[in-house]
């Protein structure tokens, strides 16, 4: 049976004939063409029209050169700016697409200081040149010229905003904020950096958006190419050779278009963060030679021979080998094909005292390597002690239990960290003359997962004379380049 328009349904109505709403040749009304801001099964919000339900039975399709294709709901991409509705019973009944199927740009969620959270609840900007701060659908807003600095903070869920020029403004919508084409946005409320400290500076438009009634979501919409300006220095030292950058910014720009493809974070409006839980942007400044490694590899990708984009993976350091005892933890001849980097080889003792702060079972007994993985990680960590036992499953959350004081490198060694480098290690017990444990070292070889290209052995080969096609021909074996702009395939 249909079910009778709502008051609120009738509104909508009313409201959408205002911007030129035409009818569908099956009674529905369709909706101007509009931009995507998040999407899920369920909902979605476009930039004018707002939050809509979607449909169970939902159709979808694509029109590009004179063809018209039936496509799947996750088709339908955050960022997508040309996307007809057909609205019928109060729920979106069709989506018409007019975008081109592949990744133009990225929509990033800016963290706040030390990529701490995501939910802010002050952001300071200022202009290279002029900023301009204007409410949703109102207009309402204002401009900040360079020298002068805008803040923006949540009050009763509403945002505000101080001018800087002794005014307080207050908006009940999402904030968009851009400056002049040549103009760059800056954040003053906090740093970025490893080394050298700085204010980071950004391309593209922002969006400010309330979250939870006293903080609010900063995301920055920019170009793909321009994106990885601010990813590849972020992943990969800028002094490295040409090919290995060349080989990090197909890599990275694969990784980006994989994660807009299958868009995990649609629903709140964002392809990726800006840390480690997508890939680092903007944790370093823009470098000419990460721009010339970008710009000789424009629009390439990465695709599955089936033509499917899946994430690239990438990690600091591979240890050459399977680490099973200190006969293979010796074994250094991989060195060299990693680039000499310091995580090849690495070790750091536990005292008991150590273990029993670390683990809370009392005296620990032992440490012992329960399972490994077909990479040779160890997955599962058994700890055993005179509180009970314990086991850890998982490689992240055996990085995190054990946290070193100190640790020896290739080389040099440093001081308390907060993981192990990774779980490509063995253990070695070391008792006292009355059978209790004394301490527990570990032998290990390498740094982060193992999944993917290894940074420093791009590194190495780029060094050894290979190119970044042979690079990425190592890694990636089963994968071919295309460029972006090619149909993808969901």
């Amino acid at each position: 049976m249909r079910r009778g328009l709502s008051f609120v349904g009738a509104i909508l109505i009313i409201l959408l004939c205002t911007v030129d709403v035409t009818c569908g040749y099956d009674g529905s009304l369709v909706l101007p063409a509009d931009k995507i801001l998040r999407i899920s099964q369920t909902f979605v919000e476009f930039e004018h029209h707002g939050f809509l339900p979607i449909s169970e039975n939902v159709e979808v399709f694509q029109h590009w050169e004179g063809e018209l294709h039936s496509l799947p709901l996750a088709a339908v991409k955050v960022g997508f700016e040309e996307v007809v509705a057909s609205m019928s019973q109060e729920e979106v009944i069709r989506f018409d697409v007019y975008d081109p199927l592949y990744i133009r740009t990225m929509r990033i969620a800016i963290s706040t200081d030390q990529f701490a959270a995501l939910e802010h609840k002050e952001l300071m900007l200022s202009p290279t040149s002029r900023l301009y701060v204007e409410e949703k659908g109102t207009g309402r807003g204002f401009q900040v010229d360079a020298g002068e600095e805008a803040v923006i903070f949540v009050e009763d869920g509403r945002l505000h905003a101080s001018d800087g020029r002794g005014s307080i403004w207050e908006f009940d919508q999402r904030l968009h904020i851009w400056s002049d084409p040549e103009g760059l946005i800056q954040i003053n409320s906090f740093k970025r950096g490893t080394g050298t400290r700085f204010f980071p500076r950004y391309r593209g438009r922002f969006e400010l958006t309330v979250v939870d009634g006293n903080r609010f979501l900063v995301i920055n919409e920019v170009n793909l190419e321009d994106y990885l300006y601010q990813v590849v220095p972020s992943e990969m030292p800028i002094s490295w050779p040409l090919e290995a950058l060349k080989a990090q910014a197909v890599a990275a720009r694969t990784y980006a278009v994989a994660q807009a493809i299958y868009s995990r974070q649609g629903h709140l409006g964002f392809h990726v963060a800006d840390s480690t839980n997508s890939q680092v942007y903007n944790n370093q400044p823009e470098a000419a030679s990460t721009t010339r490694a970008i710009a000789e590899t424009a629009g390439q990708i990465l695709a599955q021979p089936d033509g499917t984009i899946h994430s690239t993976y990438f990690y600091s350091t591979s240890p050459g080998t399977i680490l099973t005892d200190l006969n293979t933890w010796k074994d250094t001849s991989g060195l060299a094909l990693e680039g000499n980097s310091p995580w090849f080889r690495w070790k750091c003792t536990f005292t008991r005292a150590e273990l029993s702060s670390l683990f809370g079972l009392g005296e620990i007994s032992s440490l012992q390597v329960e399972e490994r993985d077909e990479l040779g990680r160890v997955i599962t960590l058994i700890v055993s002690g005179t509180g009970g036992e314990e086991s850890i499953e998982g490689e992240l959350n055996i990085r995190r239990a054990l946290q070193p004081s100190t640790l020896g490198r290739v080389n040099d060694s440093l001081g308390p960290q907060t993981l192990l480098p990774s779980t490509l290690f063995f253990i070695e017990h070391t008792g006292d003359a009355g059978g209790r444990l004394e301490s527990v070292t570990i032998y290990g070889g390498g740094s982060g997962h193992n999944l993917g290209m290894s940074q420093w052995g791009a590194k190495g080969m780029a060094e050894a004379g290979c190119d970044y096609l042979s690079i990425l021909g190592k890694y990636y074996a089963k994968a071919h380049l295309i460029t972006h702009s090619e149909q993808l395939r969901y």
